[in-house]
This record gives C-alpha cells, structure tokens and sequence, in this order.
C-alpha cells in the first residue's frame, strides 16, 4: 500500500515537475538572450551588375538576439554558458526609445552601412564617385548624456572633430571609435548659425561600453552618385556592423581577380566614407558564428581585436582600422 502511495506521489511530482518544464519554455522574461548568430556568404546576397564571379567568399558575422523565457533565465544564471547571456531589455534601448523605434534606427543604420560600403568600393576599384549629405539631424536628445542642455532637437551635426559628417553613421562611426571619457568637438547648425561644442563622451545605460555623448540622429539631404549598379538582399539583417565585409565583397565583383584566393573570409567592423573600420558589439558570439562556419580568416576592428583574440583559438585574425589594410593583406598573400 504505501509502495502504491509512493509511486502516485513520485508520479504527480514528475508530472508537476514536467508541467513547469514545458511552462517556463514559454514565459517570457524581461531580457534579451544573445548567442552566436549567422556566418552567411555575401555573393548570394550582394550582386554587382556585370561583376565578376569568384571562387572565394566573403561572409558576414551576426550575433542572435531573441527574447528570454524563464527556462532561458534559470539555465543561464545557474550554468553561465560561455555561448550565451542575458542582457536586459530595458539595457539595450536607448533613453525614451521604445524597441520598434531601435529596429528601425538600425535598419536605417544599416541601408547607410549599404551605401557607404558601395562608395567605398567603387573608390577603392578606381572609379569616381560623389556623396553628398546634409548631415546628421538631431531628432532626441536625452537627459542623461553629455549633450543634454548643450545640442537641441533639430541640430544638425556637421562635422565631429573637425571630420565631415555627411550620414548619420558617419557621426556614429567617429565617436564610437573614440575611449569612454574622451572630449570630441560637435559642430552643429542652429537656425542658420554654426555652433560648437565640447562634449564628453560617456557609458550610457543601455548603451554599456561604447562611447556615447546621448543623442538620437538621422541623416538629412542624403544623395549618392554610384557609376555601377549593386544589389542586396539582406533580409532582417539590421545594423552597420558589416560595413567592411559589404565593401570588401562589392570590390572583388569589381576586380579581375579573386582577392579572396580562394579562401573563406568572415568579418565584422562598420565603415565610413573614407574607409576607416570601427568598432563594434558581440564580436565573441561572432567569432564562434565564424569558427563553425568554418572560415580560414577573420576581420576584425583593432579596437575589438583584444576581445577577439580571447576566443579564436586556431581562426587567424586580421586587425585592421582601414579598408586599405584588407586589400594590402590580402594582395600580399596573392603574390606569394
């Protein structure tokens, strides 16, 4: 009898047990998981008209993002996975930004990463080609940055240490690769007036490591002259973080020769108009995306390589801060 009653209790417990199993597998919790996302080859995804085809490929690196349930939340804190963490929602957003607001910022951010990379490459292939752009407006200004009661909503950035700013991304790029706690000079244009500032770059809450001086911007006036036509088809990739693999695989389709040589080539870094390469977030989860896709070479921003290097064991890395840097490195392996 009390065998019987054990195992109806035994039973009920693993009945429980299994129901709060299922359950926390659809709880939703109010963080983000972020994993290694996507290593996926550029050709499929980016056509020059009339281009070449090669042998090699350039792929782009993602980190996954998706919202926690409760399982997500209890296996992670407990188990500390090196593939995975949790990052809270209200960390992620800027100030006042609701997140379909921040999704469309960074496909904005990312249809400019697209344009910039064109330029870029055509520059580098030898043809001419004109960008011109009001620059970056101002549309919020948030109380806990540096341009709080200094920059109003309406500016427009002009220039960010004395760099020409013509897109958003440009302003993004030149102060993202500048140190937390760094002094950058904004100029801006304020009813017709030119005005400068100094601000201090800061950590913002949800913005936590990167260099930031707390505005929201978009760009204004933005026009491009582009001898070629290129196609994408990126999906819901968002975001400038593939900047240098976007130009580095729209110049090989313009160019005789595979620069590649054959090889597998995964990056990340976002790029501006004068080819500089810039940091971004995640690049541990992308360099695990890489290692499984099984790429022989990695780009990397030098302000990122440190963090890199902790987890590309046997991968080949290669630290670049130019556009330049790629071409010359990996010309050099073609004539040997």
């Amino acid at each position: 009898m009390r065998n019987k009653r054990l195992k109806k209790f035994y039973s009920r417990l693993i009945g429980i047990i299994f129901i709060l199993f299922v359950i926390s597998h659809f709880i939703p919790v109010p963080y983000q998981v972020m994993e290694p996302g996507i290593a996926a080859e550029l050709s499929p995804m980016i056509e020059v008209k009339d281009g070449y085809e090669n042998q090699g490929e350039f792929l782009l690196t993602a980190v996954s993002s998706r919202r926690a349930v409760a399982w997500d939340y209890f296996y992670i804190s407990l188990f500390a996975p090196e593939d995975k963490e949790l990052t809270a929602i209200s960390e992620q957003l800027p100030e006042n930004m609701e997140m379909n607001e921040y999704i469309e910022l960074m496909a904005e951010l990312m249809e400019e990463s697209k344009l910039q990379a064109q330029a870029v490459a055509f520059r580098q292939a030898g043809y001419q080609v004109e960008v011109s752009g009001e620059g970056a407006e101002i549309v919020e200004v948030m109380e806990n940055g540096s341009a709080y009661n200094n920059l109003k909503k309406g500016d427009l950035i002009t220039a960010v240490d004395g760099k020409k700013v013509e897109m958003a991304a440009d302003a993004v790029n030149i102060i993202k690769n500048r140190n937390i706690g760094d002094v950058v000079e904004i100029t801006v244009i304020r009813e017709g007036e030119e005005l400068k500032f100094d601000l201090e770059t800061l950590e913002l809450e949800g913005n936590e490591g990167n260099p930031s001086i707390g505005v929201l911007i978009s760009s204004k006036g933005l026009d491009y002259k582009i001898p070629g036509e290129v196609n994408f088809e990126t999906e819901n990739i968002i975001g400038p973080s593939a900047g240098s693999v976007f130009s580095m695989e729209i110049y090989n389709q313009l160019i005789p020769d595979d620069i590649t040589g054959g090889r597998r080539i995964a990056g990340t870094g976002t790029i501006s108009l004068d080819g500089e390469i810039g940091r971004i977030d995640g690049v541990k989860y992308k360099i695990m995306a890489a290692k499984e896709a099984g790429v022989d070479l990695f780009i990397v921003p030098e302000d990122n390589y440190q963090e890199a290097s902790e987890y590309a064991a046997d991968l080949e890395l290669l630290k670049v801060n130019n556009i330049t840097d790629i071409i010359e490195y990996l010309e050099k392996d073609l004539e040997l």
